[in-house]
This record gives structure tokens, C-alpha cells and sequence, in this order.
């Protein structure tokens, strides 16, 4: 089964033209949930189980809002634990959501390492809110093996808006074939290639280092 929908994900998101990159003028952009970081089970989808449409709700305006830099998502979450008819205190609430997701692909982890050892320059192109881009640095480690962030909350747009892809290149200040991207997220890779990215939709460690020249 896990082949069948791998290869449905591909042909959604096309086929793609052979890797031409070069660590010394390209820079590589990874996504994070999906592809850096694997839960069990997303936050998200435990909350759908306690409200389904007061979570939906939530992440189409709280979240949204705050995942773009027009709000501290914080400031959303006592009226949200109140609607779930938990007593929580947002820290603590915040606290439970960033834990539950603290799951790094080590095996993938290492393969960027090997691949800044060669001199690629990595930043994590990812659609998150302020407070949980801290922690994926911080916490779960992903500051030790990126130069940077493009995250959605700093940028001002989420993927697959056509002005994130555009203001990410532009702060880059590179040309959008040099960006090398890898999402799970099939309508992400196509808005990345619509602006130009050498956009490759993520399955697994293998295609990354078959793709990325480690094997």
C-alpha cells in the first residue's frame, strides 16, 4: 500500500527533470513536518478526534493567522483549550503539542549533515507558527544541522503561495533554478517549480540520497 500512495504522490506532482546542482552555488531548502520530522501521530489529529470542527476552525483562522506573522498564536490558545473543555494553561497546552511532535528522522538528519559537510548551505522552508520554529531549533535540534529558516511565520506567507517561493528567492538573492527543495507535500512542490525551484516531492531517505549524489 505505502508503494501504491508513494507513487500516486509522484505522479501528482509530476515528473521531474534531472537534479543539475552544485553545493558550491545552490542551496538546499527542506520541509520540515513530513520529511525532518516524522511523529507518530500530529498534534492536529488528536485534537480532531476531541472537536473536529472546532480544530478545523482553529487552524484555518487562529493558526493560519499566526503561522504568517499577524498574530502570537499563544494569544489564541485560552479561548481554544476553553471551547475543547480542557483546563489546561496554554503553556502548558504548548508544551504538550511541541513534545508530542519532538520526532526527528535521524537517519535523514545525518544525510544533511554529510550533505553541509560538503559545503551546501541548508535552511528549512517549512509552514510554522513563531513560538513552535523555536523549538524545532532549539529543542528537537534542527538549528544544529541548517544555516537558517524560511518559516512561513517569518516570511509572511505560507507554501504554496506564489509569494512565499517569490520572497524566500528573493532573500536568498539567488536565481530559482538554484533553489534545491524537497517537500511531502505534492501541491507544495508544484507551486515551487511553478516559481522556478528544482522542486523534488520527499518519499523516503533513499530517493533523497539517490537524488542528492550520496548513493
Amino acid at each position: 500500500m505505502k508503494a501504491v500512495i508513494d507513487l500516486l504522490r509522484s505522479l501528482l506532482a509530476g515528473e521531474p527533470p534531472p537534479l543539475t546542482a552544485d553545493s558550491k552555488t545552490h542551496v538546499l531548502l527542506l520541509d520540515v513536518d513530513g520529511v525532518l520530522v516524522t511523529p507518530p501521530e500530529w498534534f492536529g489529529v488528536r485534537l480532531r478526534r476531541e472537536n473536529a470542527d472546532l480544530t478545523r476552525q482553529f487552524f484555518e483562522t487562529a493558526f493560519h493567522s499566526a503561522s504568517t506573522g499577524r498574530s502570537d498564536l499563544k494569544d489564541h490558545l485560552p479561548a481554544f483549550i476553553a471551547a475543547l473543555g480542557r483546563s489546561q494553561k496554554p503553556d502548558d497546552f504548548l508544551h504538550e503539542w511541541l513534545e508530542s511532535e519532538n520526532h526527528p528522522d535521524r537517519a535523514l538528519l545525518r544525510e544533511v549533515r554529510t550533505l553541509r559537510a560538503q559545503g551546501w548551505r541548508t535552511y528549512l522552508a517549512t509552514n510554522q507558527e513563531a513560538h513552535r520554529t523555536r523549538h524545532l531549533l532549539d529543542v528537537v535540534g534542527l538549528g544544529a544541522v541548517v544555516d537558517g529558516h524560511f518559516a512561513s511565520c517569518a516570511v509572511g506567507h505560507r507554501k504554496p503561495s506564489p509569494d512565499y517561493y517569490a520572497e524566500v528567492t528573493r532573500r536568498l538573492g539567488l536565481e530559482p533554478e538554484q533553489i534545491v527543495f524537497w517537500d511531502d507535500n505534492a501541491e507544495n512542490v508544484r507551486g515551487a517549480r511553478e516559481a522556478g525551484w528544482q522542486a523534488r516531492l520527499y518519499t523516503d531517505v533513499g530517493g533523497f540520497r539517490r537524488v542528492m549524489g550520496l548513493g
